[in-house]
């Protein structure tokens, strides 16, 4: 394992929590579906979380050890990725997100 990706996944368990993330963080960016990233200031849920964790939006090499973080931390987390990719894709809002796994993450 790369010492960047365990330096990430050290970093995930100190900060905010996947709902805060998606609430929080979410604002920044402009919420998007069936991508990670539109290379510029869209994301979907799940690129919400790797760039919480330093990604750029940019599809490199890079971005393998981000998305492996973002799924780390869901998993570690109780959150079903797939879940989380749905409810993005349906048109759910990051705050609608949010709310709803901090209803049943509890």
């Amino acid at each position: 394992m790369s010492q960047k990706l365990v330096l990430k996944q050290q970093q995930y368990k100190q900060q905010l929590t996947v709902p805060q993330i998606l609430s929080v963080y979410g604002k920044q960016f402009r919420q998007i579906q069936c991508r990670y990233s539109d290379k510029n200031n869209g994301r979907c849920a799940i690129g919400v979380i790797m760039s919480y964790f330093g990604w750029d939006g940019r599809v490199d090499f890079d971005t393998a050890y981000d998305l492996l973080v973002a799924s780390d931390m869901l998993k570690h987390a109780g959150v079903d990725e797939d879940l989380l990719i749905d409810m993005n894709d349906s048109g759910m809002s990051f705050d609608e997100i949010a709310d709803y796994l901090d209803r049943t993450l509890k």
